[in-house]
């Protein structure tokens, strides 16, 4: 079971979600993964996490159909979704209501500077600890 507060790694590739949580523990968050959109959705209905790091391009449902139904939610369209994907466009990240986009392949201190800037403020206002379960997310 994760704990909390938590970041979601959304991506189909097995190998980079294993290599990115191992990067993200050895920096002290905890890290839940998902495989596509629908598994991700399932993930935010026990707890909305600290960040999620989403991929565009996944079977079952895609990035940009899963930050939709994030942005419609109320529970969740405040969590800070950044974009790790070899596809789109940091402008395109911008418009679909993500609020950074790191093109894949990335070098990890990008990763680390944009984590750090969406956190920093959400764990400073205290915004961070508010742990509302989503109620009905898949509908």
């Amino acid at each position: 079971m994760r704990r909390w507060p938590y970041i979601l790694v959304v991506d189909d590739d097995a190998d980079f979600r294993a290599g990115l949580r191992a990067a993200l523990e050895m920096k002290g968050y905890q890290v839940d993964e998902a495989a596509n959109g629908e598994e991700a959705l399932l993930r935010l209905a026990d707890k909305p996490p600290l960040l999620v790091l989403l991929d565009l391009q996944m079977p079952v449902m895609n990035g940009r159909e899963m930050l939709q139904r994030m942005r419609a939610t109320p529970e969740l369209k405040e969590v800070p979704v950044v974009i790790i994907s070899g596809f789109g466009f940091e402008w395109e990240a911008e418009l679909m209501g993500a609020q950074g986009y790191i093109g894949k392949p990335f070098e990890a201190q990008e990763l680390e500077a944009t984590i750090a800037n969406l956190l920093r403020p959400r764990l400073v206002t205290g915004r961070a600890t508010l742990e509302k379960p989503v109620e009905k997310l898949r509908s």
